[in-house]
């Protein structure tokens, strides 16, 4: 049967990797303070900026309790701070094609950590940020990239109609084959940050403080994605308590089926011609966006979007030489 069955574990530990860090945020203990971080005091700067919001004669007290009071704020991108842990099972089971049909299914039960995914271009990731540069250790959580199950099925059924007849009804009919994708993978995990910023931490972001029960739900809906309730507004001039991502909150999970039938058709000795017709998305489920995770927004743990396209049928000729 040619059946080829591989099981195998993959562990990586980076270290290094680039992410942006602020360098200009106030110390944690210039918390402390209060509103006296907003009182207005003599800008030693004036005299020598010309421009800005430095350039004026008074300051707050917390931009020259800053690192870098000469600037309104500095970054350092790309710097080599971040680490990652990703661990995994691997199967992969394979047939090779024979009697008209392979199979190809990988699986993979994983878990991945880190403490910034970084910039990302791809599929929308469901919230989350750094909230404070001065301990960028709380920062280590579940990746928003992380996926605990995925399942890649492929294959390829060389139908049985007309195969290996002669004449028009052979060259017609048959020589045809099925193509079957399914793509079926966990969703990322969620991060709540907040919409307002309370902490005057002058380069910090604020995540809500976080009651310690799972915020995640066994039915999530578009209008409730997440239990919204778990969260609280921290105290002005603190850092929230809640993680930068919700292993237990996900966003929706990834279940498509994609179909492709064609043939390919000798027309001379050198030149074929492919006919083929292409399912996306055949069964037409939905997949939703990650729901909104902006503590205090007015649509807070609501879904507002579809993450993937709706069926899309397509048809085509291919010449090739």
């Amino acid at each position: 049967m040619a059946w080829l069955l591989d099981v195998g574990y993959v562990g990586t530990h980076n270290l290094k990797l680039p992410a942006n860090q602020t360098l200009s945020q106030l110390p944690d203990s210039a918390l402390a303070l209060g509103d006296g971080l907003r009182t207005q005091i003599a800008n030693p700067f004036s005299s020598q900026i010309a421009v800005g919001p430095l350039a004026a004669k008074t300051v707050s007290r917390a931009q020259l309790l800053l690192p870098y009071p000469q600037f309104t704020g500095v970054t350092s991108v790309g710097a080599n701070w971040a680490a990652s842990r990703y661990n995994a099972l691997q199967v992969k089971l394979e047939k090779r094609f024979s009697k008209g049909f392979t199979i190809l299914a990988s699986y993979s039960w994983s878990k991945m950590m880190d403490q910034s995914t970084g910039s990302f271009s791809g599929e929308t990731l469901g919230g989350g940020a750094i909230q404070n540069y001065n301990n960028l250790r709380a920062e280590w959580s579940p990746s928003q990239l992380d996926q605990t199950h995925r399942l890649i099925v492929n294959t390829v059924v060389e139908l049985p109609f007309f195969r290996g007849q002669k004449g028009l009804a052979g060259h017609v009919l048959g020589g045809w084959e099925l193509g079957i994708l399914g793509s079926f993978y966990s969703g990322s995990p969620l991060g709540v940050t907040s919409a307002v910023n309370g902490t005057f931490s002058q380069g910090g972001g604020q995540r809500p403080n976080w009651n310690g029960l799972n915020p995640g739900i066994d039915d999530p809906t578009p209008v409730e994605w997440f239990n919204t309730a778990v969260f609280s507004t921290p105290p002005a001039y603190t850092f929230g308590n809640a993680p930068r991502s919700f292993n237990g909150a996900r966003s929706d999970w990834t279940r498509q089926v994609d179909l492709s039938l064609h043939k390919n058709t000798h027309l001379t000795e050198r030149l074929m011609l492919q006919i083929r017709a292409d399912a996306f998305n055949i069964s037409n489920t939905v997949v939703f966006s990650p729901p909104n995770t902006s503590f205090g927004s007015n649509v807070f743990g609501t879904v507002t979007s579809q993450a993937n396209q709706p069926r899309v049928l397509q048809f085509a000729l291919k010449l090739i030489f």
